[in-house]
């Protein structure tokens, strides 16, 4: 007659078959509460040169249930403990080890396993990439493929947090846990068709006549410069619509006299100019042409303007229109010809074209099923390269770093993909353009915030956590007015700075769209 096991036996034999089958999928190796977990590093190439010096060493750190306290980077071998090592992640130092004088012997006995408190780079779930430092590179060479790291967590934790959660999908940027300061997305505006392209004098009344904001408006409502569309560093666009603004505001017939000035004088100035110059420039007048009420102030006026809007669209400047550059330009030149082209539809009335802008950004955002059409440049930045897109998806990562919410188009113009990308400020720019493509269209109804995950707040987020580990990467100087808009879309707690900053194609929304 055959025994049964003892039920002590088919319990430890359960035990171990559920602990193989999720090192098997991928999970930690931890004990029964999960208060410990051990991940096996990969080591990758560090290059030639300077950094040929270096190790690299990748860890998936996944399926942690709360805070870390304690991580330690574990290292096995002989030649490994008799050598310094220095554990970097991005450009800050995370962790150090220094053998004792006996350690350091070639014929000492003893220790083989070098144990690094690396706490400072492990704060939860995501992609951990530490870069390994030593007197001996041989030695540390060798022993990164057997590297393991090995993570205690916080007494008490339980189910992951948000952030932890973000980062596990590879939303939060390596080398960082979600930017400092950066708080998740509060709760979202309603899409809906409201009064106003871009503001109305309802919502214009409650803004205070005080303050930097304020102030920054009027002067430049007050001041005179020459219309010139074709000139991309133009400010006449955002000068008239500061005139508007604060006719709208104050009900000052001057104002609204200097404002339509201001768009009878651009009409016909974008000959000999791009469509990128075209497309920075148009919003301005369009929105000023919305809050004076242009059609009851002077019918004819107005009546011009609709004709050289509709023409000016599909006018050939260098080769290439308005219309081609939005749907073949997918970095900054189609951001803002996108933000020209709604603006445009959106005050023409022309529907069509307005829905046909709308798949455009829809597709730039990243839903390729929406569109498609854009040509490419360098692809090196692209989660998926067969099938690029404007703004790199949830979760997207490429050589253990995220780039979820990186715009590729933009950020290649620095530099191919790098593991620390080259500074560039294409990134922001192109931003300038999306989001105001975004403001508009959702007063018309669209969810556009809303698409793709959020995709403009990822963006945002991909650029402030660039800041926080290497700096320069905010936005600032023609760039300081985007927050605001962020902000007022995502409840997102950005970090807002200077006051009255005038962009390439918006400005004032320190006082317009302000908290």
């Amino acid at each position: 007659m055959t025994s049964s096991p003892r039920p002590g036996a088919v319990q430890l034999a359960l035990a171990v078959l559920a602990i193989a089958l999720a090192c098997f999928a991928g999970a930690p190796a931890a004990d029964a509460a999960v208060k410990r977990a051990t991940f096996a590093g990969k080591a990758a190439k560090a290059g030639s040169g300077p950094k040929a010096k270096r190790v690299v060493v990748r860890f998936k750190v996944r399926r942690l249930p709360g805070r870390v306290r304690r991580a330690t980077l574990v290292l096995r071998g002989k030649r490994v403990a008799r050598t310094s090592v220095r554990v970097k992640r991005a450009s800050r130092v995370v962790g150090r080890y220094k053998p004792s004088k006996k350690a350091r012997k070639k014929k000492a006995k003893g220790r083989k396993t070098v144990r690094i408190d690396v706490s400072r780079a492990v704060k939860g779930n995501g992609d951990v990439t530490l870069v390994l430092i030593g007197r001996d590179r041989a030695a540390v060479a060798s022993a990164a493929p057997g590297a393991k790291l090995d993570v205690v967590l916080a007494s008490g934790s339980g189910s992951s947090t948000a952030a932890e959660e973000a980062a596990a999908s590879g939303s939060a940027a390596k080398g960082a846990a979600p930017a400092k300061g950066t708080a998740p997305a509060g709760a979202m505006r309603a899409p809906g068709v409201v009064r106003g392209i871009w503001t109305s004098p309802a919502e214009l009344a409650a803004r205070p006549m005080a303050g930097a904001g304020w102030d920054g408006v009027k002067r430049a409502a007050d001041g005179s410069l020459t219309a010139a569309v074709a000139d991309q560093d133009s400010d006449h666009d955002v000068q008239t619509m500061a005139a508007a603004l604060v006719y709208a505001r104050t009900g000052n017939g001057a104002y609204r006299d200097k404002a339509a000035a201001g768009i009878g004088a651009a009409i016909g100035t974008e000959a000999g100019g791009r469509t990128l110059a075209l497309g920075r420039n148009l919003p301005g007048y369009v929105i000023a042409a919305d809050l004076i009420g242009l059609g009851g102030y002077d019918a004819g006026l107005d009546a011009r303007f609709r004709g050289w809007l509709s023409g000016v669209r599909t006018a050939n400047l260098s080769g290439d229109t308005l219309v081609s550059t939005h749907e073949e330009r997918p970095n900054n030149w189609g951001t803002h010809a996108g933000a020209a082209r709604v603006a445009v539809a959106a005050y023409l009335g022309d529907t069509a074209d307005l829905n046909r802008a709308a798949a455009v950004f829809r597709g730039w955002l990243g839903d390729r099923g929406a569109y498609a059409g854009f040509k490419w440049g360098d692809l090196s930045f692209q989660s998926n390269p067969a099938a690029p897109v404007g703004v790199n998806p949830v979760g997207a990562a490429k050589d253990g770093v995220s780039i979820d919410g990186a715009l590729p188009d933009d950020m290649r113009r620095g530099c191919s993909f790098a593991v620390v990308p080259c500074h560039t400020d294409y990134a922001w720019e192109a931003m300038q353009g999306a989001v105001v493509q975004a403001e508009l269209l959702f007063r018309r109804g669209y969810d556009a915030w809303g698409w793709s995950d959020r995709a403009l707040l990822r963006a945002a987020t991909y650029l402030r956590n660039l800041d926080a580990q290497y700096g320069g990467w905010w936005a600032q100087a023609d760039d300081a007015w985007q927050p605001y808009l962020l902000n007022k879309a995502y409840g997102a707690g950005l970090p807002e700075a200077a006051k009255g900053s005038i962009g390439k194609n918006m400005a004032f929304t320190d006082w317009t769209h302000s908290a």
